[in-house]
């Protein structure tokens, strides 16, 4: 399975950099998940949600986050967040 670079950055720390194989959200409009070559979006993260992604180990991980922004452009994802646990 392809991957894509993902990196998830608070104000004060890097949470997350390295490749993933897929990467889920709650926005505003709705859920949606990433993968490869995906189209370019921009989004708001819902208020006080998780952010669910698996490696390129196939490792699944969640991060909690009260509020945020997420941005795939060019193969890339990146998310910058305020408060995560």
């Amino acid at each position: 399975m392809k991957t894509f670079p993902l990196t998830i950055v608070s104000d004060s720390k890097i949470l997350f950099s390295g490749q993933a194989r897929y990467c889920g959200i709650t926005a505003f409009s709705g859920s949606i998940g990433f993968e490869a070559d995906h189209e370019p979006f921009i989004g708001v993260l819902r208020k006080n949600t998780g952010i669910t992604f698996i490696d390129s180990t196939s490792k699944e991980m969640t991060v909690k986050v009260e509020s945020g922004i997420l941005s795939f452009s060019e193969n890339s994802c990146t998310i910058t967040v305020q408060q995560a646990e």
